[in-house]
């Protein structure tokens, strides 16, 4: 009999151990992990940080950065001269903590006058949007370009002796998508989009970024004082909520991977995003505005933060904190006091986010 327990028992001690490995594969499997990427400055000086690791991005001091983005293990952020980085556009853009002047990089003669917006990379293809000056220009009809460059080969979408905005860049497969305030030479400002060298006109008074989800490409935009995203494949409108302002703000549209939800922050200085068309207002922190959200896997990364950028010359001594918070849980913060020392703005911040699952 002692003879025939002995194996019974080791059996089941396989049978066990089987199954704990089992589980902790489905846990694996079902637990995934994310590498989070939050850009910003400190101690004045541009850098990044990756799960809370911090990198100073090359050649940073003074600069400030505007956004990044991770594809294939390659991290890029754009930046440019502080104090008012968003007076400047893009001047510089970093791949893998390598330095790249954007000027240099578009092949901008020097002297011209030219305004860099928009970023973004595709498959390894680095896309900018802006205008530029027509450096061979026969008339006053065609002194600014309006263009796009892909790894800095450069596309005219339209001419006119007033400049014309690019306010943000989507690439879709073969596609380039890019709103616009379109200006004539009679000064007519025409608000759309183009895609490629198209361009389709929307009746607004802003437009912002670009969303893509199962449904279609969606594109923020504000008329009326209000905020609208129109499904671009199937031209249909949604009134975002029902919040008026008066003045043009920011504003970025965000759509989530995993299901058709598209989140709406109205303007950087508010503390409030919408969900679809419903108003959420965050209650896990006190700080009263939203700088950036990422969604991804039904997890959303935040960052909010107490007070503008750039403070008030005449009120410098205050203090900047931000905080970047997953699910409503502080991950990472951030302080820092501007002053005449630091030129008035505040020597670090938190500016943008992404995450990727590892």
């Amino acid at each position: 009999m002692r003879n025939l327990i002995l194996p019974f028992i080791l059996l089941l001690m396989f049978v066990f151990s089987c199954r704990e490995n089992d589980i902790d594969e489905g846990l694996e499997q079902k637990n995934a992990s994310y590498d989070i990427y939050v850009a910003g400055r400190e101690n004045n000086k541009a850098c990044f940080w990756k799960n809370t690791i911090k990198t100073d991005l090359s050649n940073g001091d003074g600069i400030g950065t505007i956004n990044i983005k991770v594809e294939n293990n390659d991290v890029y952020v754009t930046g440019a001269t502080l104090p008012n980085t968003a007076n400047n556009g893009i001047e510089y853009f970093w791949k893998n903590n390598v330095r790249t002047t954007v000027k240099q990089y578009l092949n901008i003669p020097n002297n011209v006058q030219y305004y860099i917006k928009s970023f973004t990379v595709s498959n390894g293809d680095i896309y900018f949007s802006g205008y530029v000056e027509n450096p061979a220009t026969t008339s006053a009809f065609d002194k600014f370009e309006m263009c796009f460059w892909k790894n800095g080969v450069k596309t005219i979408l339209y001419k006119s002796q007033y400049y014309t905005s690019a306010e943000s860049i989507m690439i879709d497969g073969s596609d380039v998508y890019i709103s616009t305030a379109k200006v004539d030479n009679t000064q007519n400002v025409e608000y759309g989009y183009f895609k490629n060298t198209i361009f389709t006109s929307i009746p607004s008074t802003y437009v912002y970024n670009f969303a893509k989800n199962s449904t279609g490409t969606h594109l923020l935009y504000q008329n009326n004082f209000k905020y609208y995203s129109k499904n671009i494949n199937t031209n249909t409108d949604t009134l975002i909520g029902d919040y008026n302002h008066p003045v043009h703000v920011l504003g970025k549209i965000i759509s989530h991977n995993a299901n058709n939800d598209l989140y709406t922050i109205q303007s950087s200085s508010s503390g409030f995003y919408f969900k679809n068309n419903l108003q959420t207002i965050p209650t896990f922190s006190t700080l009263p505005y939203i700088q950036d959200m990422f969604i991804l896997d039904n997890n959303i990364y935040m960052i909010k933060y107490n007070n503008n950028l750039y403070p008030d010359p005449n009120n410098p001594n205050m203090t900047y904190n931000g905080k970047l918070f997953i699910n409503g849980v502080e991950s990472q913060n951030i302080t820092s006091i501007s002053n005449a020392g630091s030129g008035y703005y505040s020597t670090g911040t938190f500016n943008s986010i992404y995450v990727v699952e590892n």
